[in-house]
């Protein structure tokens, strides 16, 4: 599996230019493209406000990949996954924490570094980098029990992670986040803007992890149990575009249909049938980017009898329609 340390980006490319886009007082943008052949290709662009860093990778590869953040450092962030399925590892949890399209969590690490195994080829996600004085301001209220929680532990230095599973977005996260990459106004405007959004998207966060306390509780999950769930999932990694279903799947892998609609859903924040769709979109975006398969070819091939229903989940997913894919 090829490997990519991200404090040493440009080592790995042949091709890698970085370029400001804007420079003030107030706000920088930067963006850093690369690209190598049989590796990867993509980009990473940085918008730079007082308190906040907001950073959008994209990044595409033909192949499973892992980016390794080897340096430690004490920093509070954001995650909000686009697209792609991720498995993060970090020296202070114990399981992985596994992200897939729509998801999102917060956490503060006094060391972070880790390694993100990406089994699909393509990526994208924003991160919120917080300044650390800046959001011991936003944390002096206690009114809400999550900010108090990420308050009191940047206070103490111990490390905090929001859900020890990701968690989906709502739609109203989904809507600030496509406002935020459509870019509505030009010139110094557009960055009161993202700054605004930014802070918008951290009340959602903590208003949503408020609302979910109490709810959640710890599972228990035996050892055995646990391996079948798993197995299920790199089983639909490689057969998603198989005729599957749930009988199928747990007659194959000796689990029962409430354990295994439970399990997926507690280790992996979505529906058996919800990641086979995740899957399958996936497949079918990477189609349109990079064959010569009609719209209509491909709906086919990922299971869809009517291209107007491949059409409407397609453009629900990613905010745009199939059509308009190499456009975007």
């Amino acid at each position: 599996m090829d490997k990519i340390n991200t404090a040493n980006w440009a080592d790995y490319f042949g091709e890698a230019k970085a370029t400001t886009l804007h420079a003030s007082e107030r706000y920088t943008e930067t963006v850093f493209e690369f690209n190598e052949p049989k590796l990867a290709s993509g980009n990473i662009r940085t918008v730079t406000t007082p308190g906040m860093v907001l950073t959008e990778m994209s990044l595409c590869s033909g192949k499973p990949f892992q980016l390794i953040d080897a340096e430690p450092k004490e920093t509070a962030e954001s995650v909000f996954i686009l697209e792609g399925d991720v498995e993060s590892r970090f020296p202070y949890l114990k399981e992985p924490l596994h992200f897939s399209t729509r998801n999102h969590n917060v956490q503060y690490s006094t060391s972070f570094a880790g390694n993100h195994i990406f089994h699909s080829g393509n990526f994208h996600a924003l991160t919120i980098t917080y300044d650390l004085p800046y959001l011991n301001s936003l944390l002096q209220s206690n009114e809400n029990s999550s900010l108090q929680k990420l308050g009191e532990n940047i206070y103490r230095r111990e490390n905090y992670l929001a859900s020890p599973h990701s968690m989906n977005w709502d739609g109203r996260i989904a809507d600030v986040v496509l406002s935020m990459r459509q870019r509505k106004f030009q010139g110094p405007t557009q960055y009161i803007f993202i700054e605004s959004k930014m802070m918008e998207l951290f009340a959602m966060q903590m208003e949503h992890l408020h609302t979910l306390q109490g709810i959640s509780t710890k599972e228990q999950w035996r050892k055995e149990d646990k391996e079948k769930i798993f197995a299920v999932k790199e089983y639909l990694d490689c057969a998603y575009l198989e005729p599957l279903t749930l009988k199928h799947l747990t007659y194959h892998f000796g689990v029962n249909e409430f354990k295994l609609k439970k399990g997926y859903k507690h280790f992996f924040n979505t529906t058996v049938f919800g990641y086979i769709l995740h899957l399958r979109m996936q497949k079918a975006k990477a189609l349109l980017s990079d064959s010569q398969m009609t719209i209509s070819d491909i709906a086919q091939f990922i299971g869809y009898n009517n291209t107007g229903s491949f059409s409407y989940e397609f453009k629900k997913r990613y905010g745009y329609s199939p059509s308009e894919v190499g456009r975007i």
